[in-house]
């Protein structure tokens, strides 16, 4: 964030860069309407050029525009104020033209070659140097000015440069000084440390009181006996250097102050967040680069622990994902230190998990009994339904055609639920049917049942459901393939798709390319059994047949119902 007095520095740049223009402004306009005043003719000064003053004006203007960060213009402006302003002076040099009344142009023109490079310099993003050349002029127009004030004949006697002419230099000097208050010799003075805060504050007093008491001198000089006013001045300066001590030793004491309220609230501060450490459950420790232990709170020192491998000088922390520390488990973190950059040590903080891992044990131990009594439980409905098919192939070698064909569809719909069975037992996962899994199992056993080798059978059925919806959906998708395998293919030859999707709702589609149907019959004992099945999973059957059949069901997944 930006020191307010930086803030407040630029903001004066542009005050004065207006100033100038203002001005110079006023200065043109005295000599186009014949006004003294305005042209500068006071103190007994000669007016100011009005070339000098639309330099000035432009001097003003650019530094506005420097202020924006628009630099192309400064260089074009500075670039044309080099060239005339040296051929200026070797015309002076050349013709020794330095005497009355051309002296004044000949120091300008000087000060302004130096406004030309300090220009350039700004433009190149330099800035030392070009605060320096702008400090020199500076002080040179601070001298016509005081010596204007003081009555001591600037212009008759020294510098020969006009009043407005030298307040015009000095506004645009200090303009130059404060436009980047943060770079080169001026940023010490805008440091928010003590430094820059008794610059800021003894630099303009120093500045205002030498040149009253400078201004006061000159001008009692003259009526006191020879030699006293030189004394005075130097009472004067002395008697202002204990003053600016005497504030200076305040401003030191106050800023002491302040240091010792900090440092007390900083130690206050320390003290409580390490009272907060060393109560912590957490084991903490802090390392240096080289690994040796800088702070251990109190759970550390119980642990023991007194090294710890080096985490990467990447910067990123690196997690303990499991340490066993005597009996117990502990996890955590080691997070790296850096100070500008360079790697300083690193903070390892250390959870007890021991309670955790047992319970994770235990959950282990009982899952793994849950499911080996599951997987039994699968694997002896699966025999069962075995037996009882053995049981009805026994029953139909003595039975009649009609009977052995109603033995043999119960025989197919034990088999479906076996299969379901045999399908979860053989998956390891109790959460669920791969439906995919127990359709492709059913068609090959339904395919050795009825001899059909000439049926392709396609299934795309990558859904996962419970057993609850599980058990009546494999009796329906049973009977579906069954009545095709029976009815559909009189050659013997054909094809049977079954397709399972899920986009919220389930959707199951068995369809042949077989003979089809007349009608959809009433009555039988499949197409009832199909719809009951439906009914038990609310959901909607249809039907269609036409070159060839399909069966449909738009359902949604049952909610497990606990037995009594």
């Amino acid at each position: 964030m930006e020191p307010d007095s930086a803030i407040l520095a630029r903001r004066l740049s542009l005050s004065f860069a207006i100033a100038v223009i203002i001005l110079s402004s006023l200065t043109i306009t005295g000599h186009l309407m014949g006004i003294p005043q305005l042209r500068g003719e006071i103190l007994g000064s000669p007016p100011t050029q009005p070339m000098t003053a639309a330099v000035f004006l432009t001097l003003g203007s650019t530094i506005i525009l420097l202020s924006k960060r628009i630099r192309t213009p400064a260089l074009y402006i500075a670039t044309f104020l080099l060239v005339f302003y040296t051929l200026t002076v070797t015309g002076y040099l050349q013709t020794s033209i330095t005497g009355y009344g051309s002296n004044s142009r000949f120091i300008s023109s000087i000060l302004f070659i130096i406004y030309a490079i300090i220009l350039i310099l700004f433009s190149s993003s330099r800035y030392t140097a070009p605060q320096v050349l702008a400090f020199s002029a500076g002080t040179v127009a601070y001298c016509v000015v005081t010596g204007y004030l003081g009555g001591v004949g600037v212009y008759s006697q020294y510098f020969q440069m006009a009043f407005y002419t030298a307040i015009l230099h000095l506004l645009t000097s200090a303009s130059f000084l404060s436009l980047y208050p943060e770079e080169g010799i001026v940023a010490p003075i805008h440091r928010s440390f003590t430094g820059g805060h008794l610059a800021r504050l003894l630099i303009p007093i120093m500045i205002a009181s030498i040149t009253l008491l400078g201004l006061f001198t000159m001008k009692i000089s003259q009526r006191l006996f020879p030699g006293f006013g030189e004394v005075f001045l130097m009472g004067m300066t002395s008697s202002l250097t204990i003053i600016v001590v005497i504030l200076a030793s305040d401003e030191l004491n106050r800023i002491d102050e302040k240091r010792s309220e900090y440092q007390r609230d900083l130690l206050e501060a320390q003290k409580f967040f390490k009272d907060v450490v060393e109560n912590l459950a957490e084991a903490v420790a802090v390392f240096d680069h080289e690994g040796s232990i800088i702070y251990r709170n109190s759970a550390m020192k119980k642990l023991g622990i007194m090294d710890l491998p080096r985490p990467s000088s990447s910067g990123e922390p690196v997690m303990i994902e499991r340490m066993k520390v005597g009996d117990g488990h502990y996890t955590g973190w080691m997070v790296p230190r850096f100070s500008d950059g360079k790697f300083t040590g690193y903070i390892v903080s250390l959870t007890d998990i021991t309670d955790l891992i047992g319970i994770q044990r235990s959950l282990e131990s009982t899952v793994g009994e849950r499911d080996a009594l599951l997987a039994e439980v699968h694997h002896r409905v699966k025999n069962n339904l075995q037996i009882i098919m053995s049981l009805l192939n026994i029953q139909a070698m003595n039975a009649s055609e009609e009977a052995r064909e109603v033995l043999r569809d119960a025989q197919s719909r034990v088999r479906a639920m076996a299969i379901l069975h045999e399908t979860i037992y053989d998956s390891g996962n109790f959460t669920g049917v791969d439906m995919g899994s127990f359709i492709t199992r059913l068609i090959e056993r339904l395919v050795s049942a009825y001899g059909v080798y000439g049926i392709h059978f396609q299934v795309d059925a990558d859904v996962r459901v419970n057993l609850e919806t599980a058990i009546p959906l494999g009796l329906l998708i049973n009977e579906a393939v069954t009545n095709s395998i029976r009815h559909a293919f009189p050659s013997g030859e054909g094809s049977i798709t079954v397709t399972m999707e899920s986009d919220g709702l389930l959707y199951l589609r068995v369809e042949d390319d077989g003979t089809g149907m007349e009608g959809v019959p009433d009555g039988t004992v499949g197409l009832s059994l199909m719809r009951a099945l439906a009914d038990q999973l609310e959901g909607e059957l249809e039907i269609e047949s036409d070159h060839g059949t399909a069966v449909s069901l738009r359902f949604r997944e049952l909610e497990y119902m606990k037995r009594t």
